[in-house]
């Protein structure tokens, strides 16, 4: 199928985050080649992976690295480029940028400078890996879990605290000691999804217990793990709700960008209360 020919122009001092394909080029949508070509220039996590991807898409922009070594002398750079009326586009290898990696100081920045930002959505692992893994939202997304230490004790203790569905990025050389330690944490028969090489040629999902998938086998390619919430027993459930407290914890939500009734459905699922209930409460103190 022939490429359409997008006429979309581009805002001058405009930062634009363009999403990459996550494993299959075909994945990549028609608009975000089209965009990056209208580019004075590219930032790239790695020049040589999107690379490829431009030459595939006969996209002929100069190109920098952008990375955590250099991102202070990057960012400096971008805001100038951006400041005399230049067009700058921030990718990373795969996926959204500025999710996991680099890049959200410089967004910061260019806010921060009085410029702006426009987004070319596309695919996301956080998004395509929660999607897949079938456990309830609304979903935290935790990033790298640290390597070792106090740091790495302390998030452990944060993923089980938290009442979200997690979702983890992680290296395959260490993702069986971190389901051998989210295990002992949380405990061996909580359930999650392992998500391997999505949408490429050994595409793979695992859900079983965090116990079984940390004995079952070394993990090769790129992964994402999704851990399931602890489940709301009756005995821990609210046995007389603060009504007042909930309003306003959905008010919030709400004032958040939450559409209000997917904000009531969360908290009455989380705090095991009547959910029509709540809803009649919220449009009662709205009232009052």
């Amino acid at each position: 199928m022939a490429e359409p020919d997008f006429s979309e122009a581009v805002n001058p001092a405009t930062l634009y985050l363009v999403a990459t394909p996550i494993g299959n080029r075909a994945d990549w949508s028609y608009r975000a080649p089209a965009i990056l070509r209208r580019m004075t220039v590219i930032l790239a996590e790695d020049t040589r992976v999107t690379g490829m991807l431009c030459r595939q898409h006969g996209i002929a922009v100069p190109m920098l690295s952008f990375h955590a070594h250099n991102q202070r002398q990057r960012v400096a750079e971008a805001v100038s480029r951006l400041t005399n009326g230049e067009c700058v586009a921030l990718v990373s290898d795969r996926g959204m940028p500025a999710i996991s990696d680099p890049g959200q100081e410089l967004v910061a920045a260019v806010w921060e400078a009085g410029l702006a930002v426009r987004v070319i959505p596309g695919p996301s692992a956080v998004t395509a890996a929660f999607a897949v893994s079938g456990f309830p939202h609304p979903f935290i997304f935790w990033g790298f879990v640290p390597r070792h230490g106090r740091e790495r004790e302390i998030r452990l203790g944060q993923i089980k605290e938290s009442r979200w569905t997690g979702v983890i990025y992680e290296a395959p050389h260490r993702m069986a000691q971190t389901l051998n330690d989210l295990a002992r944490v949380l405990g061996p028969g909580r359930r999650a999804l392992v998500a391997r090489e999505m949408t490429k040629r050994y595409e793979e999902y695992r859900r079983e217990t965090l116990e079984r998938l940390a004995g079952e086998r070394s993990w090769r390619g790129e992964l994402v793990l999704v851990v399931e919430p602890e489940p709301v027993l009756p005995e821990t459930r609210m046995a007389a709700p603060d009504w007042a407290t909930l309003e306003q914890m959905v008010a919030e939500r709400v004032a958040g960008g939450q559409k209000e009734k997917e904000a009531i459905r969360d908290f009455a699922s989380q705090w095991g209360i009547n959910k029509r209930e709540l809803y009649r409460r919220v449009q009662q103190g709205k009232m009052s």
